[in-house]
């Protein structure tokens, strides 16, 4: 699964979900959400959310939700 990880970051041209991405890759990779954040210079509640969403969700929650304006 981290080797699918790494394609997506390699291979995606959004800065945001790289971020989010390298956050869960570090997550599996055993790190912890504090090391996570300062590594990344994200706050641990980015992170801690991040990680929430992957673990539900996969890949999948990690998009983006279009909300609409109105």
């Amino acid at each position: 699964m981290a080797h699918n990880l790494a394609k997506l970051i390699s291979s995606t041209n959004n800065a945001r979900m790289r971020l989010r991405l390298l956050a869960v890759s570090h997550f599996l990779d055993g790190k912890s959400r504090t090391q996570i954040a300062l590594f990344l210079k994200v706050s641990r509640t980015s992170v801690n959310k991040w990680i929430h969403a992957y673990l539900n969700n996969g890949v999948d929650g990690l998009k983006e939700k279009n909300i609409p304006v109105a």
